[in-house]
């Protein structure tokens, strides 16, 4: 499947015209994992955010003091992930391991950032689609983080 198809299927890409989507799949790569693969490591630096052409990727964090992981979220095609590259400059939050073979568009923060310098709006538009994504899944932590006191 050709990129625009599936970056037009993105939360943060989406409202963005036919030309807006070009220009975001010419400053994107693609790359190849098989199964089993890690796309990075939490506490690693990141400066691209990735976007699942094909196959599944596990998004898991490190339990403190414990030697195993909990898987937080399992994504499919057309779903991001390490989207917080986005926004700052920190290390990863968790690790992202590929569950089957895959294919996944990665888009480098810096030429993300130039693109968004020449095409203002649409700089707007992802910016604004990112922050309603980040502040769904905010609300969700919020949400498990109760229920699991409630649970204690």
């Amino acid at each position: 499947m050709d990129s625009t198809k599936i970056l037009e299927k993105v939360d943060i890409f989406r409202s963005l015209s036919p030309r807006q989507l070009e220009s975001l799949a010419q400053v994107s790569e693609e790359r190849k994992y098989h199964g089993g693969a890690v796309v990075f490591t939490e506490h690693s630096s990141g400066a691209e955010v990735y976007i699942i052409k094909k196959g599944k990727v596990c998004i898991e964090l490190g339990l403190k003091g414990k030697p195993n992981t909990a898987t937080i979220q399992r994504l499919g095609v057309g779903q991001i992930f390490g989207e917080l590259a986005l926004v700052d400059r920190r290390s990863r939050s968790a690790t992202a391991i590929c569950e089957n073979d895959c294919e996944i568009i990665t888009i480098d923060r810096d030429k993300l950032n130039e693109l968004f310098e020449r095409d203002s709006p649409l700089g707007y538009i992802v910016m604004r689609n990112l922050a309603q994504l980040l502040a769904g899944r905010l609300r969700r932590t919020d949400l498990m983080l109760v229920a699991s006191v409630l649970w204690e």
